[in-house]
């Protein structure tokens, strides 16, 4: 079992997730109470007051609710006094001082209008844009902007409710650049110091900054004592770079580093991880990882995947942020390009690899690799005769070690009528087959060259029935029936590059292919048959209830078969049925079965109730499949208190009596700070072994996120 801990440590919390709604409405906003300063461009200066006395040097002094207004910068006093020739003010006593970006409450103040610069003595601020309040025995605004403060506390709590601040000796405030920093700066909880740092930035504004991210420590039986301190640099809008250095004490010091880019039409990520093993005698282990995707230009596209370890034991081993290993086998490499003229055809080639990382597959069940893959597509449209012309084609060269290899070129045009009325629809299609193979390491007795050649013809129809209940919504009927010839071809000399089967549901009913993939194409002789009802609002138009029951009749045994499968029967196949249905505004229901009536027994069922209403949600699922798999999962997401949530999920498997996956996390909010703990056991790889976690992360609104996020809560807000 590894577990691994995420703890307190410093970070410049560069990023920071949204608080939940009902502790957000629930606090009250930082300001300074004011009205907002409406944007100006005058130059002039406005003063106010209820007295004014002159000076024999020429200065002014006022008296009683006065007020100065400069541009975009104000003064609020009962007392000031004004220098008409230096341009400068100064308040004996309390004062209030606002621009845009900050707001002062000062003992005293002394203030330059030339330049936009002041002396403000025991000072109460407030940054109304970020927001955040704080005090100072000293604060000077320069000409730049720039606000320095001595002797300051700092936080984004409300008043009289400083659950945590920061306290400095000294504090700039730098709005252009959207920065703080702290000099001998302590962070208090609760008035417990959690941490010193003699120097330290943080965020005033939400631009992404270069910095400290989320450190994380704990241990596992794999790697011992693991600690870890990413490092985030901001190296331009749409590009950034986070270095993580890693120390193992069982395995060494890793590291890591992970890239990406956003441009006008395409984005992508790069990262990069390499470890001396010392469990390994310092063998080298590396995991290099890239993904690209978007448009050359407006028909061309480009897609880009690699990914590369040295070991199949690495994420085993060392674990991985980005690789589900109880769902993965095989990493994918692949570059694909798709030329596409809209309405007219489309082009696309692929050249795809993979590498293998389960430790307990054989090789021959590696996927091939395609190298390459071309398609092509297109389709002709003739409104007077209600036709389509179609063609498909697709050539491939499959390629696998100690396997059968080789080209397959397969074509496919077609031809389709169609007739689409309010009441009712039909259609018709006929499709010619032609698919070739070019092989090399066959069997003796298995010849190099070998093709397929075969018809296709198929005929649809429905009718569409509605009607409106007595409440207002409408009620809609469609039956259909869908039948199929496909004659027989000997197909057991051809190899299986591609093809399975897949589950027989909804579709199947109306699919011109039992199996998915070339290398097979079932013989059919059969007639399909569907039901759609549907319960539309009739105020929105939104399907309220939603039902389909189907079956297939055949009327020949299929004769084409895959290795190892039970080929169907001649006659009525199982009943097929899917139903959605929306119990309330806040309940819906979700279940699909298949029920054989030569056994009377559910062959494949799955069925979930699904509860949503503001934070709280709920959902019971199960899911069955005949001698494969029977499971439950619960999932439950809801408020203990107007600050307290709990989220919580428990997978769960009938036929082995064991969990799958439990996870329970509790999360507790307030106004300016939040903390998230969870616990999670779940089967981590293919071979069934379990591992266990540990996660906890503390939120300091405005200031900094303490820990890692929480499984399954991340979203990356660049890309977004």
């Amino acid at each position: 079992m590894s577990i691994r801990f995420y703890a307190l440590l410093l970070t410049t919390g560069i990023l920071a997730s949204a608080p939940a709604a009902a502790a957000q409405q629930a606090c009250v906003q930082l300001s300074d109470g004011l009205p907002a300063i409406e944007p100006s461009d005058d130059p002039r200066l406005i003063l106010d007051a209820d007295h004014v006395d002159l000076t024999a040097e020429g200065g002014s002094n006022l008296l009683g609710h006065v007020h100065l207004r400069y541009g975009e910068h104000e003064f609020l006093s009962d007392q000031m006094g004004y220098d008409a020739a230096r341009q400068r003010i100064s308040v004996p006593e309390g004062s209030t001082f606002r621009s845009p970006t900050l707001t002062v409450r000062s003992r005293a103040a002394e203030f330059d209008l030339r330049n936009n610069s002041g002396d403000f003595d025991g000072t109460d601020f407030v940054l109304p844009q970020r927001p955040a309040r704080g005090d100072a025995e000293h604060l000077t605004v320069d000409a730049d902007g720039r606000a320095t403060l001595q002797s300051v506390r700092y936080t984004t709590c409300a008043p009289l409710a400083d659950a945590w601040y920061l306290e400095a000796s000294k504090i700039t405030l730098d709005h252009e650049e959207g920065l703080g920093t702290a000099k001998h700066a302590r962070l208090r909880f609760y008035g417990v110091p959690v941490l010193y740092a003699p120097w330290f930035q943080f965020p005033i504004d939400d631009r992404r900054r270069s910095g400290l991210l989320f450190p994380t420590f704990g241990s596992s039986d794999r790697t011992g004592f693991d600690f870890e301190q990413p490092v985030y640099l901001n190296l331009a809008p749409n590009y950034d770079l986070t270095l993580t250095p890693r120390y193992m004490s069982d395995r060494g010091i890793q590291m890591a580093a992970s890239g990406r880019y956003l441009w006008d039409q395409a984005q992508g990520s790069l990262g990069y991880e390499i470890l001396k093993d010392r469990q390994l005698n310092d063998d080298t282990r590396n995991y290099l990882h890239f993904r690209h995707r978007g448009l050359i230009n407006s028909r061309l596209g480009l897609d880009l995947r690699y990914a590369e370890v040295s070991d199949r034991a690495y994420f085993e081993d060392l674990g991985s942020s980005n690789i589900d290993l109880s769902a993965i086998t095989h990493l994918e490499r692949s570059a694909r390009l798709t030329y596409n003229v809209p309405a007219a055809y489309r082009v696309q080639m692929l050249f795809q690899d993979y590498q293998p990382i389960a430790s307990n597959l054989p090789a021959v069940d590696d996927p091939y690799r395609r190298l390459p893959q071309v398609r092509f597509d297109s389709i002709t449209r003739n409104s007077k005769w209600n036709t389509r012309l179609g063609f498909d084609g697709e050539y491939v060269n499959f390629v696998r070690s100690s396997s059968v290899e080789g080209q397959r070129i397969d074509l496919h045009p077609y031809a389709r009528w169609e007739k689409d009325q309010i009441a009712w629809f039909a259609k018709s299609q006929l499709d010619f087959r032609y698919t070739t193979y070019t092989l090399e390491n066959t069997a003796p007795a298995q010849p190099h060259q070998q093709d397929r050649a075969l018809p296709q013809i198929s005929a649809e129809s429905g009718l569409r029935f509605e009607r409106i209940t007595a409440n207002g919504s409408l009620q809609t009927m469609a039956p259909q029936l869908y039948y199929l010839y496909v004659p027989y071809r000997n197909q057991d000399n051809l190899p299986i590059f591609d093809t399975g089967a897949p589950d027989f549901d909804i579709t199947q009913l109306f699919s011109r292919n039992r199996f998915s993939g070339e290398d097979r194409l079932s013989d059919a002789n059969q007639i399909a048959g569907a039901v759609t009802l549907r319960q539309l609002d009739a105020d929105s138009g939104l399907v309220r209830a939603s039902a389909t029951f189907g079956q297939l009749y055949r009327f020949e045994r299929p004769r084409v078969q895959l290795p190892g499968e039970q080929t169907p029967v001649r006659g009525a196949t199982d009943f097929i049925s899917a139903v959605d249905y929306a119990l309330s505004e806040v309940w819906r229901l979700y279940a699909d079965a298949q029920w054989s009536p030569q056994t009377e027994e559910f062959t494949r069922t799955s069925a979930a109730v699904r509860y949503r209403s503001g934070r709280w949600y709920a959902e019971a699922a199960y899911r069955f499949r005949e001698a494969l798999l029977e499971q439950t999962d619960l999932t439950v997401a809801a408020p203990v208190t107007p600050r307290l949530s709990i989220n919580s999920r428990w997978r769960y498997s009938l036929r082995d009596n064991h969990t799958l996956d439990s996870f329970t996390g509790l999360r507790f909010e307030t106004c300016c700070w939040a903390i998230s703990g969870a616990y999670r056991r779940y089967v981590a790889d293919t071979q069934g072994r379990f591992n266990s976690g540990v996660y906890l992360q503390l939120e300091l609104k405005g200031l900094a996120m303490l820990g890692t996020a929480l499984p399954g809560s991340g979203r990356d807000p660049f890309l977004d």
